[in-house]
């Protein structure tokens, strides 16, 4: 008996093995790996915070500057004469926001204080009395209205389109600072999956002679975001098939300077590496960055798509690069990617050796200027 009993335990755990990882792949548990709410801890230290505030105001006008609209919360309070429970609170809520997004070891803060508009400075300068307010959770077409709170704890529910008059402080994480530590994990994580990693432009130079595409210019049309959403950041997942194997091939490519829409930029930046990629071909998907990813989950998953998209197809063709970059999107759960991660456009099937010139993505968000090159060694 103890035999047969050991045979149906091992069988039930085989078979519980695909079961457990399509539980995994459901949007609702896909949600809570991938997507972490911050919400009540930047709740919490807004309205600490704004029951500080004759306190901390005059110091913080003080550091502020049209160039300057935000400090760095643990080292801000860290310099004025704040009391040891409010700083407590903000270091504790800095540090539940690095570990949800698995940062904790990347960054010793990230939470930061920024005036939501630099057309406030002025009032706020003048001594006019600020709100603070925090970005909430979800869809931001959601939203009915963004919660402030004034000096005495008070709530005021802000309207989430139209900018206010009176200053607002908003509680937020450093986004330059969180989607750069994010794109290493997910570098690093890539490579875990048995990814090269990707090359940086001095190992580039020394090899004779590397294919390279280069981004000239690049437009995103204007998203309307709410007011309380801050600048927005901008990051590339390059996609194709590994010349080596078949296996998918993702590569992701920060674009610091991409914060504003609506405006052109000219970066003169290297977006892919044509010896990463089989066919000389590959697809571009961009997305915007806000709060609320983990971004080793994030990759993982992608990765994980984009092998079952390749292995349904068999053998590789040139036509999977399509099937791959349409199937990544397709498969982006609409649930997760709302206030998190957003999807902003897509070019398909790129070709090594082609100029595009403004070349608008499949979604019309995005229009860019490509061009080949060769990174030449010295």
């Amino acid at each position: 008996m103890k035999r047969i009993g050991m045979v149906i335990a091992l069988f039930v755990c085989v078979n519980a093995a695909p079961q457990a990882r399509a539980d995994a792949m459901k949007p609702a548990a896909l949600r809570e790996r991938i997507s972490v709410s911050l919400a009540a801890d930047k709740r919490e230290v807004a309205l600490t915070l704004a029951k500080q505030d004759p306190v901390l105001r005059k110091a913080l006008a003080s550091r502020l500057s049209s160039e300057q609209l935000a400090v760095d919360l643990k080292q801000w309070l860290s310099t004025v004469p704040a009391p040891a429970s409010v700083t407590g609170v903000a270091e504790r809520a800095d540090l539940s926001i690095r570990r949800l997004k698995g940062l904790d070891r990347e960054l010793d803060s990230l939470l930061q204080l920024r005036l939501a508009s630099a057309s406030m400075l002025t009032a706020l300068q003048q001594g006019v009395d600020p709100l603070y307010a925090y970005e909430p959770d979800g869809d931001d077409s959601q939203w009915r209205f963004i919660e402030a709170f004034d000096g005495l704890g008070r709530v005021h529910r802000l309207d989430v389109h139209r900018m206010p008059d009176q200053p607002v402080l908003v509680v937020d994480i450093d986004a330059r600072r969180d989607l750069a530590a994010g794109i290493k994990l997910m570098r690093e994580q890539l490579v875990t999956l048995g990814q090269r990693p990707l090359p940086v432009l001095d190992t580039a130079a020394a090899v004779p002679s590397t294919p390279v595409t280069i981004l000239d210019r690049i437009y995103l049309n204007n998203d309307e975001e709410p007011w309380i959403s801050g600048n927005a950041e901008v990051y590339a997942i390059v996609n194709g098939v590994d010349p080596s194997r078949d296996a998918p091939q993702l590569d992701i490519v920060d674009m610091p300077y991409l914060d504003t829409d609506g405006r052109t930029y000219f970066p003169n930046q290297v977006l892919i590496f044509w010896d990463r990629y089989r066919w000389a071909a590959a697809n571009v998907i961009l997305m915007e960055h806000d709060d609320n990813t983990s971004y080793q989950e994030l990759v993982s998953y992608l990765f994980n798509v984009a092998s079952q998209i390749l292995t349904a197809i068999g053998q590789p063709e040139i036509g999977a690069l399509v099937a791959l970059g349409s199937g990544l999107v397709d498969r982006m759960p609409g649930e997760w990617f709302t206030n998190d991660d957003d999807y902003v456009d897509s070019f398909y099937t790129l070709e090594k050796n082609l100029t595009y010139t403004n070349y608008t993505g499949a979604r019309g968000n995005a229009v860019v200027s490509l061009r080949p090159y060769e990174l030449v060694g010295q």
